[in-house]
Parts: structure tokens; C-alpha cells; sequence
């Protein structure tokens, strides 16, 4: 039996040979480039909409270029997929250019409104993240201090740290290839909705991080060049003041301290490889070395990392549980690849 995440390696009927079908070969384009979800596009574009009129309404202006390269990208993959639709129907590779496209495309402007609203102005919450923090009986600069006096140590958690963003791109290719593609718009759903709940509740309750809020004296050497240790308090500062009136592709890196976007991440693409022989048993390790490295290299309150789990853990279990009431049997996708309602 074929698992309900697995593309049938068999063509199916083609549309063009369905009694009465309208159109058959724009209706294979369609679906040829609908994954993950028509849904999620629309609100990709819906995101793209409010950062324009939220750039307008405070007088912020794009460098075009790195966005229109962006834009030049995800029109060249959507186009290849479209190709592989109509022309030649290729799972796998349709996969990778259609999950890379969304995921530029809903992932450049959520990453613009994160910035955006990192100008509300809203309290910073750290007094109370470290106090949570206390009431937990983890003392975070310790655990730093320790990290310090190990180099080797702090090295390797901080590359693992730095593999989460690689790590999206291996589970594309590697869920493409194996014709999982079920699975892969499954993850692609999963980031998309865990990463704007990130965001909002990044910008209803704002940190600086315990970098900056313990002013640790001893530090790992190489840690502040990592995202989420202080780099981001000079741009923090400036969309404050409003005096950040250029955004540039660039300049997009994450502001979120709580909860982490990274834990969330880490467990999603543990949860996306783990069927797979070798490497999801490799990516358990390594997305668990993830987790451990985000109080550090990330610069993260250990509240932070408990909402970011659970958060990842909460989306899963919705998943799982929605699954069960959707019905068994689904009638097969007109376009091999495409979303049918047993991928959901």
C-alpha cells in the first residue's frame, strides 16, 4: 500500500481525456502551481499588500533590488513548474520549484512585516521573561559562563544553530525526491502558520534579549556575531525612533526573542525528515543540538524556547487530529504532486 504522503510513482489519467473537461490544459496549469495551498498564496499576497501600505503610511521605501531578484526567482520556479504540469508531469521536481517559490514568496513578506512591527513601540517584556525564567530555577548567564569555558562546545551548539535555515532546503529536496510531497505541503503549511504566529505574538510582546537585559561579563568569543544576540538592538532602536526610512532585502533577519521561531523550526523539520532512513535520525540529533544552542548562540530567554516548543508540538497535534476526521479515501489529484484533501 502507497502511504497517503507519497506520490504514486504511476501517472494518473490525464485531464485532457476526461468526457467533456473544459479547458483541460489550463486546469492542469492551475494545479500545477496550487501547492501547497491556494489559500496560503492568497495570504502571501494579502502580506505583501499590508506591507506596502504600511511602508506608504510611514514613509519607508524599498531597495528594489534585492526584492525584485526575489520576485525574479519565484516567477522562474513558478514557471518551471507550470512547464512540468502541462508538459511533463515530474513530481519531484515540481515539488522543489513549487515549495522553494511559496516559501520565498510568503517568507520575504512576513519577514518585512516582522520589521515593521518592531516599530509599534509597545514595552519590552524581559523583566518578566527573566523572572519566569528565575521561577524555573535556570540561571541563564551560568549556563552561558559554562558555554565560555568550553569553546569546542559553544562552537559546534553554535553551528547547529546556524543549520536551521539550510536545513528548510534539505527538506525540500529530500521530501521531493522521495515523492513525499504530501508531507512537504504538510510542512510548508506548518511553517507558514507557526511562523506568523511568531511574529504576532513577537510584536504584542516585544524582548531585547537576555544579552542585553543580564549584561553577561563572560561570553562564548565567537557568539555576539549570531542572530538574536545584539545585533538587532541598533535597527530595534531605529524603527522606534523612525529613522529606518530604507529597507533593504538584507536588512531582514529576525527580531523575535519570544518564543523562538528557531525551536519551532527545529521541530518541524525533525517532525518532516524523521521517516526518512538515515537522515531523520540524523536530523532528531542535530534539530535537538538546535534547541539546546538557541538559549545561547540564539540569545534566548529559556521561556522563549518553552513557547516555541510548544507552539511547534500545538501545530503538530492540531495537524494529527484534524487528519483523523478528514476521511480516508480522497479522490486522486487530477495533477500528480498537486494537494488532494489525504495530504492535508
Amino acid at each position: 500500500m502507497i502511504s497517503h504522503e507519497r506520490v504514486a510513482d504511476a501517472e494518473p489519467r490525464s485531464a485532457d481525456s476526461e468526457p467533456g473537461a473544459t479547458h483541460p490544459r489550463l486546469r492542469r496549469l492551475v494545479l500545477g502551481i496550487a501547492a501547497p495551498d491556494p489559500r496560503l498564496w492568497a495570504l502571501s499576497f494579502a502580506i505583501i499588500g499590508l506591507d506596502a501600505a504600511w511602508m506608504r503610511a510611514i514613509h519607508m521605501a524599498a531597495a528594489p533590488m534585492g526584492f525584485a531578484v526575489a520576485a525574479a526567482i519565484v516567477v522562474v520556479l513558478l514557471f518551471a513548474a507550470a512547464c512540468l504540469a502541462t508538459v511533463k508531469s515530474d513530481p519531484p521536481l515540481r515539488g522543489m520549484a513549487l515549495a522553494s517559490a511559496y516559501l520565498i514568496t510568503f517568507t520575504v513578506p512576513v519577514a518585512v512585516l516582522h520589521v515593521l512591527a518592531a516599530g509599534l513601540g509597545l514595552p519590552f517584556v524581559d523583566d518578566a521573561l527573566a523572572r519566569f525564567e528565575a521561577g524555573l530555577g535556570f540561571d541563564w548567564t551560568a549556563h552561558v559562563a559554562f558555554l565560555a569555558r568550553h569553546p569546542t562546545l559553544s562552537w559546534w551548539l553554535a553551528l547547529a544553530y546556524h543549520s536551521s535555515g539550510p536545513q528548510v532546503g534539505i527538506v525540500v529536496i529530500a521530501l521531493s525526491a522521495t515523492r513525499r510531497l504530501g508531507r512537504l505541503w504538510a510542512y510548508t503549511r506548518l511553517f507558514s502558520v507557526t511562523l506568523l504566529c511568531v511574529i504576532v505574538i513577537a510584536s504584542l510582546l516585544p524582548a531585547l534579549g537576555p544579552y542585553a537585559h543580564y549584561a553577561p561579563r563572560r561570553v562564548p568569543s565567537e557568539h555576539l556575531e549570531t542572530v538574536g544576540a545584539l545585533w538587532h538592538l541598533e535597527p530595534v532602536a531605529r524603527l522606534r525612533a523612525g529613522t529606518l526610512d530604507t529597507l533593504a532585502l538584507g536588512d531582514l533577519r529576525g527580531l523575535a526573542t519570544f518564543p523562538s521561531f528557531h525551536v519551532c523550526l527545529a521541530i518541524l523539520t525533525a517532525w518532516a525528515l524523521a521517516p526518512l532512513p538515515l537522515l531523520g535520525p540524523l536530523a532528531i540529533l542535530l534539530n535537538a543540538a538546535v534547541i539546546v544552542a538557541t538559549l545561547s548562540a540564539g540569545g534566548h530567554y529559556l521561556p522563549d524556547v518553552l513557547a516555541g516548543a510548544v507552539l511547534a508540538v500545538g501545530a503538530l497535534t492540531i495537524r494529527a487530529r484534524t487528519r483523523q476526521r478528514t476521511p480516508a479515501a480522497a479522490p486522486a489529484s487530477p495533477v500528480a504532486g498537486t494537494i488532494s484533501p489525504a495530504d492535508a
